[in-house]
């Protein structure tokens, strides 16, 4: 809603001109800010912006000093030409000398604003009020309409390999998926609709052309920018930490991810000049965390669900794992390399005790939800277990990993967002 100013030193026209603007408008009274002296509203309008100021032109400059015509023209001046006030988008000015409203009217009408002859007993001042502030309400509606996006798809779903990963995910909702072309891009997007019941999301979906966090950052940007969804999903497979009772295809979510490349590489004191320096690597572990209420979504789907992960691993055709598929929610670390070495495992969770998995993508695309523009779209990464980055790596549980991912999302998405 719109925000007024009053300027106003007589109690009586105070109270006629807010009854007007209260009864007649739909406006607050914390909207709307009445004052009585010059200096007064100068100060507010330091600080602040008002839509409309409506002053009267016979004003003191302090309260009880004397009023005067010239003092508010010359307020006038200062709000047209001060750097230091804030202009307000209109103003009217509103004057019980008849005289007054002849001499200065052209004054106002070259800066297109209104000069109203207020008389007590005449109604028609009234009128002219009301229109001046209804005109303003619209137009501030309209702007705010126009000026705050909406989400276009209720969720976009990306991956970092088109095999098997993106693959799992074009297998949902029956294959029923369409291209989406955008120009003068060779992203090849996908949208579908999910109907279940009476849940209906829209759904948008891509994979990028190499792994890693800058790939799946620029990805995230550009679906967060074409398709403004109103949640961000990473599917796709990670290794797990096998010291955490993890199986094959169990689904981790990332409750915080941070990049475990990145830091500082410093070189230790050396003892005595004939020694070699030793070097040593001090992580950044600033991290990026799940927001609180996409926490809570996967905490109830964990205590109310849990049958449906049970119904996801029966309806897999395929090799699986002998033991039972488990959501587990926990910090993932991502990092710009591959990892199949224990000894670097041991490193990374020394920084991090409650590590539950990592992978390659997960901190780019939190990152760029975390910046994108409002109103903000939500990520998440949701990614299963296929080996466990610890030098006896396999491909046999990639597929199930990549299918258990999608199809928990497709369930999440359904019952949860």
């Amino acid at each position: 809603m719109i925000q007024i100013l009053v300027v106003e030193d007589n109690e009586h026209k105070q109270s006629n001109i807010k009854q007007i603007i209260l009864d007649n408008s739909n406006i607050k009274e914390n909207d709307l800010q009445i004052v009585s002296c010059i200096k007064e509203a100068k100060k507010l309008l330091y600080e602040h912006y008002y839509d409309l100021l409506i002053l009267d032109l016979v004003l003191p400059i302090e309260t009880g000093l004397e009023a005067s015509a010239k003092n508010g023209v010359q307020f006038l001046e200062d709000i047209h030409s001060s750097p230091m006030i804030k202009p307000p988008i209109h103003i009217v000015g509103l004057s019980g000398f008849s005289d007054m409203v002849a001499e200065y009217h052209e004054q106002f009408s070259k800066k297109l604003w209104n000069l109203i002859d207020y008389r007590a007993d005449s109604t028609a001042w009234h009128d002219q009020l009301k229109t001046i502030i209804f005109h303003l309400v619209k137009t501030r509606q309209r702007f705010i309409q126009s000026s705050v996006k909406k989400h276009s798809y209720d969720v976009a779903i990306i991956t970092a390999l088109p095999h098997p990963e993106f693959e799992a995910i074009l297998r949902l909702n029956n294959g029923k998926w369409e291209p989406v072309e955008v120009e003068n891009d060779f992203i090849k997007y996908y949208k579908s609709t999910f109907v279940e019941g009476g849940t209906i999301k829209t759904i948008i979906a891509a994979t990028a052309d190499q792994m890693g966090m800058t790939a799946a950052s620029h990805l995230s940007t550009k679906m967060i920018l074409y398709f403004k969804p109103k949640y961000l999903i990473m599917s796709g497979i990670a290794a797990g930490i096998k010291d955490r009772g993890l199986g094959y295809g169990d689904i981790l979510v990332a409750e915080q991810s941070w990049d475990y490349g990145s830091g500082k590489i410093i070189e230790m004191d050396k003892k005595n000049e004939s020694e070699l320096s030793d070097i040593k690597f001090l992580p950044d572990t600033r991290d990026i965390q799940l927001s609180a209420d996409l926490k809570a979504k996967i905490s109830n789907f964990k205590l109310s669900r849990g049958m449906i992960l049970d119904k996801i691993q029966n309806e897999w055709q395929g090799d699986s794992p002998s033991t039972k598929l488990q959501l587990h929610l926990g910090p993932i670390g991502s990092g710009s390399y591959v990892i199949s070495s224990e000894l670097t495992l041991k490193d990374i969770k020394e920084h991090q005790r409650k590590l539950l998995g990592i992978e390659m993508e997960t901190f780019g695309v939190y990152y760029a939800a975390e910046h994108s523009p409002e109103p903000k779209t939500k990520a998440i990464s949701i990614k299963s277990v296929s080996d466990y980055g610890d030098g006896t790596k396999n491909d046999k549980f990639q597929k199930y990993a990549a299918y258990t991912s999608a199809n928990f999302i497709y369930q999440f998405i359904m019952t949860e967002l």
